[in-house]
């Protein structure tokens, strides 16, 4: 009876949610194909590391007390935790504002020098990009999935139409397409923003005291277990323009964004939702915690096998259509990307079990360990196989290897979880 409640409940959430990222992650692909064609693979290329550094650095900053909002029974400690983690990125983005104007990082680094007039915009983009997410983990809390759909469309659909409308002041630049994802984020701050000063939901400075010591180990150990598979999620962005500049950075960019988009808006979803299932299930019926992570992981499996094998086909026929006849050398990138991404489709959703079970130390060793595997497969290509295909080749497979691991790790995890309760 629960079992059949539940999934009838996770698809119709997950339906919901899917739909929202579905049209924004179109949105998201209609404007990188209008970039492809109007603006320099460079300008895109330095973009994308903007894009990159923010979401790296957006981790560390809320001290990752956004996710722990899932937890709480209680609302208002939900909300408390969430005034924390923004009270947090705040601090950590204005301290790195005052680093970054005193220290000219670009003047001991060349490769950074064309970033050097965006590198103040950092700190920005970073609590913006924190506090967007931080508001939607909360969001789920409450159930309002609709609301974060809705949201996320209108922040694709800004972003396309500023990107375009801001190259009348700074013309077919990276600065144009920063500011006006810059400015989409801040829009959907300020909307959210008033919607949590309408609550009212007042706190004592002792009680979200309280409530950082009692979550403390999040910023103290799921901070940096997130830090590092963010890190090495985004490694690529790093290491192709250091070895091959801007331009290849773009092609690698493209290949994994279109590789990435069906974890984005369906992955995404079930992720959502899973995770407030899963936290449901573990107050009130733990025992259906693994029938409920073995379902979901055997769905996103075949649905992701299906999925990429389509786009692996074919993807040397559409990246020249959708985006340019330059853009089929994006093709290997994105092929490999695809076959990696066969497994980190279910691995992105499911992961969440480990807070769910309270298992935080897991994922911080596992992080941990595929980081050093990563960085050592593309020094391997960077120095030895002097191919930029070749580099991703080599990450995409440990890149792969390592999340089916995880996938069946996590099965065992939480197995020994509910054999303890």
């Amino acid at each position: 009876m629960i079992q059949g409640v539940l999934q009838s409940t996770f698809l119709r959430l997950s339906s919901i949610v899917f739909v929202g990222n579905l049209l924004s992650q179109i949105l998201i692909f209609i404007a990188y194909a209008l970039f492809a064609r109007y603006f320099d693979r460079i300008e895109i290329g330095i973009y994308t590391v903007f894009i990159s550094l923010s979401i790296l650095l957006a981790v560390p900053s809320t001290g990752r007390y956004e996710l722990a909002s899932m937890l709480p029974k209680q609302l208002k400690d939900s909300s408390g935790l969430l005034k924390i983690a923004l009270g947090l990125s705040f601090v950590f983005c204005t301290l790195l504002f005052i680093l970054l104007y005193l220290i000219p990082f670009h003047s001991f680094i060349p490769r950074l020098e064309k970033i050097s007039a965006l590198i103040l915009l950092l700190p920005v983009g970073i609590f913006l990009m924190a506090s967007f997410q931080s508001f939607i983990i909360f969001h789920n809390k409450l159930g309002n999935f609709k609301l974060n759909a809705l949201f996320k469309t209108i922040q694709a659909l800004m972003m396309l139409g500023m990107s375009f409308f801001l190259t009348n002041f700074w013309g077919y630049t990276a600065t144009s397409l920063v500011m006006a994802w810059i400015i989409s984020q801040a829009v959907l701050f300020i909307i959210y923003s008033t919607i949590e000063l309408v609550k009212r939901e007042n706190h004592q400075f002792e009680e979200l005291k309280t409530l950082a010591v009692n979550y403390k180990r999040y910023p103290t150990v799921s901070m940096l277990s997130n830090f590092i598979n963010t890190f090495s999620v985004e490694l690529p962005n790093y290491f192709i323009p250091a070895f091959w500049g801007a331009g290849v950075q773009t092609l690698y960019a493209y290949g994994a964004r279109v590789a990435g988009m069906p974890r984005n808006f369906i992955g995404s979803a079930i992720g959502d939702v899973f995770f407030n299932t899963s936290s449901k299930l573990a107050t009130e019926d733990p025992k259906q915690l693994l029938p409920h992570l073995k379902k979901v992981s055997q769905y996103l499996i075949l649905l992701s096998a299906i999925i990429y094998f389509l786009g692996i086909i074919t993807a040397r026929f559409l990246f020249p259509l959708v985006f340019g006849e330059e853009f089929i050398e994006a093709v290997p990138f994105f092929q490999w990307m695809a076959a990696a991404s066969i497994f980190l489709f279910v691995q992105s959703p499911i992961s969440v079990i480990s807070d769910v079970i309270n298992r935080l130390d897991a994922p911080l060793v596992f992080n941990t360990v595929s980081i050093v595997f990563k960085i050592a497969a593309l020094l391997i290509a960077g120095y030895f196989l002097e191919n930029p295909v070749h580099m991703i080749m080599l990450y995409a497979i440990t890149t792969g290897l390592l999340s089916l691991f995880w996938i069946i790790y996590l099965q065992y995890l939480t197995k020994t979880a509910i054999n303890k309760i």
